[in-house]
Protein backbone atom coordinates (compact mmCIF):
# COMPACT_ATOMS: atom_id res chain seq x y z
CA UNK A 1 0.00 0.00 0.00
CA UNK A 2 1.06 3.46 -1.07
CA UNK A 3 1.85 5.79 2.40
CA UNK A 4 0.50 9.68 2.16
CA UNK A 5 4.19 10.40 1.41
CA UNK A 6 4.90 8.38 -1.25
CA UNK A 7 1.57 9.43 -3.42
CA UNK A 8 2.13 13.58 -3.05
CA UNK A 9 6.21 13.15 -2.77
CA UNK A 10 7.82 15.33 -5.43
CA UNK A 11 11.41 15.26 -6.26
CA UNK A 12 11.98 18.51 -7.38
CA UNK A 13 9.84 22.15 -6.63
CA UNK A 14 10.28 24.98 -9.47
CA UNK A 15 8.37 28.58 -9.91
CA UNK A 16 7.67 27.14 -13.07
CA UNK A 17 8.87 25.64 -16.35
CA UNK A 18 11.73 27.86 -17.03
CA UNK A 19 13.46 26.96 -13.80
CA UNK A 20 13.85 23.23 -14.19
CA UNK A 21 17.20 23.22 -15.78
CA UNK A 22 19.03 20.25 -17.70
CA UNK A 23 20.92 19.90 -14.85
CA UNK A 24 17.67 19.02 -12.38
CA UNK A 25 16.50 16.36 -15.13
CA UNK A 26 20.33 14.96 -15.17
CA UNK A 27 20.75 14.89 -11.44
CA UNK A 28 17.28 13.20 -11.35
CA UNK A 29 18.66 10.14 -13.54
CA UNK A 30 16.18 11.04 -16.34
CA UNK A 31 16.45 9.94 -19.67
CA UNK A 32 12.76 10.96 -20.89
CA UNK A 33 10.40 13.85 -19.56
CA UNK A 34 6.93 13.87 -19.55
CA UNK A 35 5.62 17.73 -19.53
CA UNK A 36 2.19 18.82 -18.59
CA UNK A 37 0.22 21.21 -21.05
CA UNK A 38 -2.14 23.35 -19.10
CA UNK A 39 -0.70 25.79 -16.89
CA UNK A 40 2.76 24.22 -17.51
CA UNK A 41 3.81 24.35 -21.04
CA UNK A 42 0.75 26.43 -22.20
CA UNK A 43 -2.20 28.68 -21.21
CA UNK A 44 -5.00 26.82 -20.06
CA UNK A 45 -7.16 25.63 -22.32
CA UNK A 46 -5.21 26.82 -25.12
CA UNK A 47 -2.65 25.65 -27.85
CA UNK A 48 -0.36 28.78 -27.01
CA UNK A 49 2.82 27.96 -25.55
CA UNK A 50 4.15 29.76 -22.53
CA UNK A 51 7.05 32.16 -23.63
CA UNK A 52 9.89 30.10 -23.75
CA UNK A 53 8.13 26.97 -23.39
CA UNK A 54 9.63 25.56 -27.10
CA UNK A 55 13.65 26.92 -26.14
CA UNK A 56 13.05 24.55 -22.95
CA UNK A 57 11.82 21.75 -24.91
CA UNK A 58 14.74 22.32 -27.28
CA UNK A 59 17.05 22.59 -24.35
CA UNK A 60 15.96 19.49 -23.13
CA UNK A 61 16.22 17.39 -26.25
CA UNK A 62 19.82 19.04 -27.12
CA UNK A 63 20.94 17.56 -23.70
CA UNK A 64 19.73 13.47 -25.21
CA UNK A 65 16.46 13.97 -23.09
CA UNK A 66 13.27 12.93 -24.95
CA UNK A 67 10.37 14.77 -23.97
CA UNK A 68 6.71 13.77 -24.85
CA UNK A 69 3.75 15.66 -23.88
CA UNK A 70 1.06 13.83 -21.67
CA UNK A 71 -2.21 16.14 -21.50
CA UNK A 72 -5.72 15.07 -19.93
CA UNK A 73 -6.80 17.71 -22.97
CA UNK A 74 -8.43 16.37 -26.09
CA UNK A 75 -5.69 14.93 -28.31
CA UNK A 76 -6.52 16.50 -30.64
CA UNK A 77 -5.62 19.86 -28.74
CA UNK A 78 -2.83 18.24 -27.40
CA UNK A 79 -1.57 17.41 -30.53
CA UNK A 80 -1.44 20.94 -32.06
CA UNK A 81 0.64 22.03 -29.00
CA UNK A 82 3.08 19.13 -29.16
CA UNK A 83 3.58 19.92 -32.72
CA UNK A 84 4.65 23.35 -32.18
CA UNK A 85 7.17 21.77 -30.15
CA UNK A 86 8.18 18.15 -32.70
CA UNK A 87 7.82 16.53 -29.60
CA UNK A 88 4.89 13.15 -29.34
CA UNK A 89 1.83 13.47 -27.59
CA UNK A 90 -0.36 11.24 -25.42
CA UNK A 91 -3.50 12.92 -25.01
CA UNK A 92 -6.45 12.10 -23.05
CA UNK A 93 -4.11 10.51 -20.60
CA UNK A 94 -6.51 10.34 -17.79
CA UNK A 95 -4.12 11.57 -15.26
CA UNK A 96 -3.66 10.85 -12.21
CA UNK A 97 -4.46 6.66 -13.67
CA UNK A 98 -1.45 5.45 -15.18
CA UNK A 99 -2.82 4.48 -18.30
CA UNK A 100 -1.15 7.71 -19.65
CA UNK A 101 1.72 7.09 -18.36
CA UNK A 102 2.58 3.76 -19.48
CA UNK A 103 1.26 5.02 -22.94
CA UNK A 104 4.21 7.50 -22.84
CA UNK A 105 6.51 4.60 -21.24
CA UNK A 106 5.82 3.37 -24.34
CA UNK A 107 6.37 5.94 -26.99
CA UNK A 108 9.12 6.90 -25.19
CA UNK A 109 10.76 3.17 -25.07
CA UNK A 110 12.59 3.85 -21.47
CA UNK A 111 11.40 2.04 -18.24
CA UNK A 112 9.44 4.61 -15.99
CA UNK A 113 12.15 4.68 -13.08
CA UNK A 114 14.11 6.77 -16.11
CA UNK A 115 11.05 8.93 -16.37
CA UNK A 116 9.99 12.63 -14.81
CA UNK A 117 6.69 13.99 -14.93
CA UNK A 118 6.96 18.13 -14.80
CA UNK A 119 3.44 19.34 -14.19
CA UNK A 120 1.27 22.25 -12.00
CA UNK A 121 -1.06 19.86 -10.11
CA UNK A 122 -0.64 17.54 -7.75
CA UNK A 123 -3.42 15.57 -7.36
CA UNK A 124 -2.69 14.69 -11.40
CA UNK A 125 0.63 14.94 -12.69
CA UNK A 126 2.38 14.44 -9.26
CA UNK A 127 0.20 12.13 -7.59
CA UNK A 128 -0.07 9.73 -10.99
CA UNK A 129 3.95 9.93 -11.47
CA UNK A 130 4.08 8.58 -8.31
CA UNK A 131 1.60 5.91 -8.62
CA UNK A 132 3.68 4.61 -11.56
CA UNK A 133 7.41 4.85 -10.70
CA UNK A 134 7.88 8.19 -12.18
CA UNK A 135 10.35 10.74 -10.74
CA UNK A 136 8.63 13.92 -10.46
CA UNK A 137 8.73 17.72 -10.67
CA UNK A 138 6.36 19.77 -9.29
CA UNK A 139 5.86 23.70 -10.99
CA UNK A 140 4.20 26.42 -9.83
CA UNK A 141 1.01 27.48 -12.94
CA UNK A 142 2.13 29.38 -15.59
CA UNK A 143 -1.36 31.11 -15.44
CA UNK A 144 -4.26 31.85 -14.16
CA UNK A 145 -7.05 28.67 -14.59
CA UNK A 146 -9.16 29.69 -17.56
CA UNK A 147 -12.40 28.79 -15.88
CA UNK A 148 -11.64 30.02 -12.22
CA UNK A 149 -14.49 27.55 -10.99
CA UNK A 150 -14.55 26.97 -7.07
CA UNK A 151 -13.67 23.26 -7.97
CA UNK A 152 -10.10 24.38 -9.05
CA UNK A 153 -9.80 27.04 -5.85
CA UNK A 154 -10.19 24.17 -3.87
CA UNK A 155 -7.90 22.00 -5.35
CA UNK A 156 -5.26 24.67 -5.58
CA UNK A 157 -6.06 24.89 -1.70
CA UNK A 158 -6.10 21.37 -0.98
CA UNK A 159 -2.13 21.17 -2.75
CA UNK A 160 -1.06 23.77 -0.20
CA UNK A 161 -2.31 21.75 2.73
CA UNK A 162 -1.01 18.89 1.74
CA UNK A 163 2.61 20.61 0.94
CA UNK A 164 2.34 21.86 4.44
CA UNK A 165 1.80 18.49 5.51
CA UNK A 166 4.46 17.54 3.94
CA UNK A 167 6.87 19.56 4.72
CA UNK A 168 5.94 19.81 8.90
CA UNK A 169 6.32 15.51 8.55
CA UNK A 170 9.46 15.95 7.21
CA UNK A 171 10.69 18.48 9.70
CA UNK A 172 10.27 16.08 12.31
Amino acid sequence: MITFEEMFKTDLKRDGLLFVTVNDLKSLGVKAVALDADNTSSFDRTTTPIPGAKEWVDSVRNAGIKVILLSNGKTKRAKILADQYGIPVVGLSCKPLPFGYYRAVLKARTKPSQFCMVGDQLFTDIMGANIVGFKSIYCKQAGKDAKQKIGFAIKRFCEKVVFWMLERRESK
